[in-house]
């Protein structure tokens, strides 16, 4: 089974090249691929940059180039329910494109989507499993000391739930009330993971997702978001991709 691993910055992702054997890169327009093998198994990598376009197209070229067999996104995002905390982590079992409203065409029915209606799209049941392995895994190692890069006082709550997708960096209290209203579900929002689940969707190739949370989602969101995202998600984000790859 071949992999494709994506993240949106720098910092959630490219840290891992240091694990991959026979590394060879590729661009791809503006993008750069690196392939190789993680514990005998195929890889390939790539920074997306943010936002569901940069994502789509990412996850597009990884399935029909490479012709990757899942995907696996591992990244931040901000939590919309307040019993979620900063460093908790979010496994996927649906992604939501929350900023979709198609409701004002609901007294048309003459008018319909060629593809998709629902911008929601359920992880499938092997991935979410795969995912929880891999985290529950992380966890048991993170006790026992074997990351001494991680803050040895880390200790993260673990949540399987709904992630909302949106191009929009949310950062105050009446952005979070609003997807919470539409979506009561939604766990915490990122701007890139529905995106990849519809490619996947389109393509029948299994998505997975796993966010870990680095601000609230409030006007505290920037400070949040910056202070976690340099001093933890790399590591994080490393050791989880090569748990979810083993």
């Amino acid at each position: 089974m071949k992999t494709g691993i994506i993240g949106a910055m720098h910092e959630e992702i490219l840290l891992l090249k240091k694990d991959i054997k026979d590394l060879k890169s590729e661009q791809f327009g503006s993008r750069e691929f690196y392939s190789g093998t993680i514990h005998d198994k195929e890889v390939v990598m790539c920074l997306s940059g943010w936002g569901k376009v940069a994502a789509a197209t990412t996850a597009t070229t990884l399935i029909n180039h490479y012709k990757v067999d899942q995907l696996v996104f591992i990244g931040l995002a901000g939590s919309i329910q307040a019993h979620l905390n900063i460093g908790d982590i979010v496994i996927a079992n649906q992604l939501i494109q929350h900023d979709v409203d198609l409701t004002r065409l609901d007294g048309f029915p003459n008018v319909q989507s060629p593809f998709w209606k629902e911008f929601s799209f359920k992880v499938m049941s092997d991935s979410e499993k795969k995912a929880s392995e891999a985290v529950d895994k992380f966890l048991l190692n993170l006790k026992k000391g074997d990351y001494p890069s991680i803050s040895s006082t880390y200790n993260p709550t673990v949540y399987v739930g709904a992630i909302g997708t949106g191009d929009q960096f949310i950062a105050s209290k009446d952005g979070k009330m609003k997807i919470s209203e539409r979506f009561p579900q939604i766990l915490c929002t990122e701007m890139e993971g529905a995106a990849i689940a519809q490619v996947g969707a389109d393509y029948n190739i299994p998505c997975t997702v796993i966010r870990v949370i680095s601000d609230k989602a409030d006007e505290e969101a920037h400070d949040s978001f910056t202070n976690f995202l340099f001093e933890n998600i790399s590591q994080i984000s490393v050791e989880l991709a090569k748990l979810v790859l083993n």
